[in-house]
């Protein structure tokens, strides 16, 4: 039985070889891709929303074996906690939407299967923000606000590019985001005053998605 593993074993690496070998060639080319990802918000940012799930589309250059350009664009949606009190009933809610360029720094390997990468991505970030307030005292009305904001940002990655097939790669990301510009105006009145307000927005997320190359 233990024999039979071994061989088994040593097949794998074998032929794992055998496919490196064959797709070591892939240095260049154009990559289309979908991720979904994880957020979790740090900061001022982060005292509100508890943590976010969302996916991404990109669209990758590899302009030679060690550096690619690109873009991405995301919908992100964050799950929020702001505490409330017996008299007010607080609704929120908060989505992110990316448009960023890439600059991406390939760390070469012998035979290109397993590629790690590091890079910065740049752009835009719309923030929207929806608050709902209702209140059960008297005379106390109830409020409904919106935030729509488009705000400059930038961050770092990282991550590993796994080569599946010829023409199909596994992205493993761990990537920063820290967005400028986002005022506090949101916050309404005293029973919610320091729940919804940020400065700014800080972000570590880690996503999985798949690359398709075209050659």
């Amino acid at each position: 039985m233990k024999k039979g593993f071994y061989l088994l074993f040593g097949f794998l690496l074998f032929w794992n070889g055998m496919q490196a070998q064959y797709y070591r060639n892939n240095d260049s080319g154009f990559l289309l891709g979908i991720n979904a990802g994880y957020t979790y918000p740090l900061g001022d940012f982060g005292k509100i929303n508890k943590n976010g799930l969302g996916g991404n589309l990109s669209a990758k250059y590899l302009i030679n074996r060690v550096i690619g350009i690109g873009l991405e664009a995301g919908y992100h949606s964050f799950k929020t906690d702001i505490a409330g009190n017996d008299n007010v009933a607080q609704d929120y809610k908060c989505n992110l939407i990316p448009f960023v360029m890439e600059a991406t720094f390939y760390i070469p390997t012998w035979d290109r299967t397993l590629l790690p990468y590091c890079g910065l991505h740049f752009g835009g970030y719309m923030t929207r923000i929806k608050i709902n307030q209702q209140s059960n005292l008297y005379g106390d009305p109830a409020i409904s606000k919106k935030l729509n904001l488009f705000s400059p940002g930038v961050g770092p990655d990282i991550g590993l590019l796994i080569e599946l097939s010829e023409y199909v790669k596994l992205d493993l990301k761990i990537k920063g985001d820290y967005i400028l510009n986002i005022k506090d105006e949101y916050k309404i009145d005293e029973y919610t005053q320091g729940n919804i307000g940020f400065n700014k927005i800080m972000n570590l997320g880690f996503s999985v998605g798949l690359l398709y190359t075209f050659q």
